[in-house]
């Protein structure tokens, strides 16, 4: 699946690059140093200090992912996931998937496309667990009055059933993407390509958001 992904929220802190829309935060950008310092150790004490460093990162790694309220929570079943996944009429829908982690990041997922002739919309569902960071990337989209438009285009901030979500649209690649985060926990996105935002926003509109929300 194209766009903004799972795995790219998962790099930016790893990797600690800017590539998703995000960077690494204090905690992170500190055991990661110490990690880089405790390399250039002569041999003997390197192993120890690589050591504690990596201990660092894990626990920058633990705090980025508490939740708002700081309790820890657990992703549901990425099968209890694939149920939210509608049927559309006039489109096929392809046998969904799914995964789940548990480390680096605790979260899970599913995933389906629906085909019509050319156009395909794929359908994302995430279990974030309430993690901060894997919503990082998409705070952009989240802020209130975010718009951005361009000769073929434009991505928004947009409401999506009461949620808060972001919508974008190429008109030249007749690609379109619809975003939502709901319950401040799951990630929603739908991407379609040789159709346009309507088309999308109608399968988002039949999924059940309000349902997925009381998920625990």
């Amino acid at each position: 699946m194209r766009g903004f992904g799972i795995y790219c929220a998962i790099g930016v802190v790893l990797a600690g690059s800017a590539a998703c829309g995000g960077g690494k935060t204090e905690e992170a950008k500190q055991a990661a140093a110490t990690t880089q310092e405790a390399a250039k150790e002569p041999a003997g004490g390197g192993e120890a200090n690589v050591a504690k460093g990596m201990e660092e990162f894990a626990k920058a790694m633990e705090q980025m992912q508490q939740s708002p309220d700081g309790k820890a929570y657990e992703p549901v079943s990425f099968k209890e996931l694939q149920g939210y996944f509608p049927d559309v009429s006039g489109w096929e829908k392809e046998k969904p998937t799914g995964e789940s982690m548990t480390a680096p990041v605790r979260f899970s997922q599913a995933e389906t496309a629906y085909t019509q002739g050319d156009a395909r919309i794929e359908v994302k569902i995430v279990d974030t667990a309430m993690s901060r960071m894997l919503t990082m990337p998409y705070q952009m989209f989240l802020m209130t009055g975010y718009q951005k438009e361009t000769d073929t285009g434009y991505e928004k901030a947009a409401k999506v059933g009461g949620n808060p979500g972001w919508e974008k649209w190429d008109s030249e690649a007749k690609r379109a993407e619809l975003g939502v985060i709901v319950g401040q926990r799951f990630l929603v996105t739908a991407e379609g390509s040789g159709t346009d935002v309507k088309t999308v926003q109608g399968v988002i509109g039949k999924m059940d958001l309000e349902k997925l929300a009381g998920l625990k």
